[in-house]
């Protein structure tokens, strides 16, 4: 998805409103209530400031102020909205640009993220009518070890 045509950055250049304005900005982060009009207060959207698509293109800076900045936008709906839990999800799938959901669930909301428990019933059901492959432990432990094996691990500091 081109910088150009994407929504996230609609937002961050401010040509779409979001309630209440920003919440937090930073270098690297952006953190404004969600523009969607069926959405709940306190229910934000953390977003990089620049398109990216991934997490791993961030720039260190970026990585490094993520955890950070999730814990403070976590903690101040906790004590501002007062929900059960607040559930951080991304998705990027139709939206890719690395951004975050922060989704309040009040007491008179059901336990679990309708949207993720949705997929994951559809897809437990598919394979259980045989559309699709469960994959095996062997193909589970496979991915594992290649995942253990990657790169990626070596720039972490120990």
């Amino acid at each position: 998805m081109a910088a150009n045509s994407c929504p996230v950055c609609e937002e961050l250049a401010g040509r779409v409103p979001t309630p209440g304005g920003v919440v937090h900005r930073n270098e690297w982060w952006e953190v404004a209530h969600h523009p969607g009009p069926w959405t709940d207060p306190g229910e934000l959207m953390v977003k990089a400031r620049r398109h990216v698509e991934s997490l791993s293109e961030l720039a260190p800076a970026e990585a490094a102020a993520l955890g950070p900045l999730l814990r403070a936008a976590v903690g101040a709906i906790e004590r501002a909205v007062r929900p059960e839990r607040v559930y951080v999800a991304s998705y990027g799938e139709r939206v890719r640009h690395v951004h975050f959901f922060l989704l309040p669930r009040t007491s008179s909301l059901p336990a679990g993220h309708v949207t993720s428990d949705v997929y994951r019933r559809a897809r437990s059901q598919l394979r259980k009518w045989g559309l699709r492959p469960n994959p095996s432990n062997d193909a589970r432990a496979d991915a594992a070890e290649r995942i253990r094996s990657d790169e990626a691990w070596k720039t972490l500091s120990t």
